[in-house]
């Protein structure tokens, strides 16, 4: 027996910003959808070697969203969906978390998250009579491993005396790798600012009260975001670089909020706290965007918006909690996109546990 709460595809970004709290709600919703262009499991190479991926779009005949499943979760997917499965295909992604991030929903998988493939249950067979009654049309075509490319964009890694020489307009919002030692953190400038929970812009303080410029509100409760300056080096050349604020999570292990609360009421946003400072000598690679004052007026102050322990360094316990996580599935309005990881043994074909969701 199952146990399902659906929630429209269109109404996911909503729900998921009602969730208090936001960092880690206390909820699991259940997706139901169509199935069209499933592309079968094919191996792709990323920054932290081949995983295997499986895509394909999930749709409730008025909004449509992209799923990719990985790793292990892509193994299974790939295995449960026969070809001869009666069309169209109904999908339920069921027990998952809804985070929202920078106006998208951020879906993560649970320990008792499934995904099933028509299922036997009187929501799956209502589901489909509702398609019927409204004339859908599935697109359920199967791309077979063999008919999709598997090339991959690789960022390219360049040295910083390659990176300045990168001056063309045609390298304006690309993206380089460089391996790079951090010789010394600048000191001067501010190390965190306050942003909105909701949008991420930086806010506007005045009389003690703080003011989103993009959501036009007042915010009570601000959210904080590393900024962060350096002198980044390698054996070619020496560049200024912004470190971003997921740069610096990673490389110190918490966020600013959560450092700036250790810190107490006495903390102040030009004193600089030792457990940045100590990122000086560090060896780290960074995903550099060229920006367009790098191509325009050949700015030589860099923009890193990511961080990976380099291949001279040993990762610290910190480094260790702050690798990318991949079990994340991201969505915004009708263009989302969902990925699905598996992190805990057993298989998704399992479908006799009853699902009980906390609302």
């Amino acid at each position: 027996m199952h146990k399902f709460e659906f929630v429209d595809l269109g109404d996911l970004f909503n729900l998921a910003s009602t969730y208090v709290p936001k960092v880690n709600p206390e909820y699991a919703t259940d997706i139901i959808g169509v199935v069209e262009r499933f592309e079968r499991l094919r191996p792709v190479d990323t920054k932290f070697g081949e995983k295997n991926i499986v895509k394909f779009k999930i749709c409730d005949a008025r909004n449509s969203h992209y799923v990719t499943a990985w790793s292990r979760m892509a193994e299974t997917t790939d295995r449960l969906y026969q070809d001869d499965l009666q069309k169209p295909v109904i999908v339920i992604l069921a027990s998952v978390k809804l985070q929202t991030f920078n106006k998208s929903v951020q879906i993560s998988i649970l320990p008792s998250t499934k995904v099933y493939f028509n299922l036997e249950d009187n929501v799956v067979n209502e589901f489909r009579k509702r398609l019927n009654r409204e004339g859908y049309v599935s697109n359920d075509t199967v791309v077979p491993t063999n008919s999709v490319s598997d090339s991959v964009h690789v960022i390219e890694t360049v040295t910083l005396k390659e990176l300045v020489e990168k001056t063309s307009t045609k390298y304006s919002k690309m993206n380089f790798m460089c391996s790079v030692k951090i010789k010394k953190v600048q000191t001067g400038d501010t190390w965190w600012y306050d942003c909105c929970p909701k949008c991420h812009e930086e806010l506007n303080e005045f009389e003690g009260m703080f003011k989103c410029p993009n959501c036009k509100l007042t915010i009570p409760v601000t959210e904080k975001r590393y900024r962060i300056m350096i002198i980044a080096e390698d054996s070619t050349g020496v560049a200024n670089v912004n470190l971003s604020d997921r740069v610096v999570k990673r490389l110190v292990g918490k966020s600013a909020t959560n450092m700036v609360d250790e810190l107490g009421e006495g903390v102040t946003k030009s004193s600089i706290p030792q457990l940045i400072m100590d990122v000086a000598e560090k060896d780290v690679t960074l995903n550099i965007a060229i920006s367009d004052d790098n191509v325009l007026i050949n700015s030589t102050l860099y923009n890193a918006t990511d961080a990976y322990p380099s291949k001279n360094s040993k990762p610290s316990s910190s480094e260790s909690v702050q690798k990318i996580e991949d079990n994340t599935l991201s969505s915004c309005g009708d263009n989302v996109e969902l990925a699905i990881c598996d992190r805990t043994p057993g298989s998704v074909k399992s479908c006799n546990k009853k699902i009980k969701l906390v609302r």
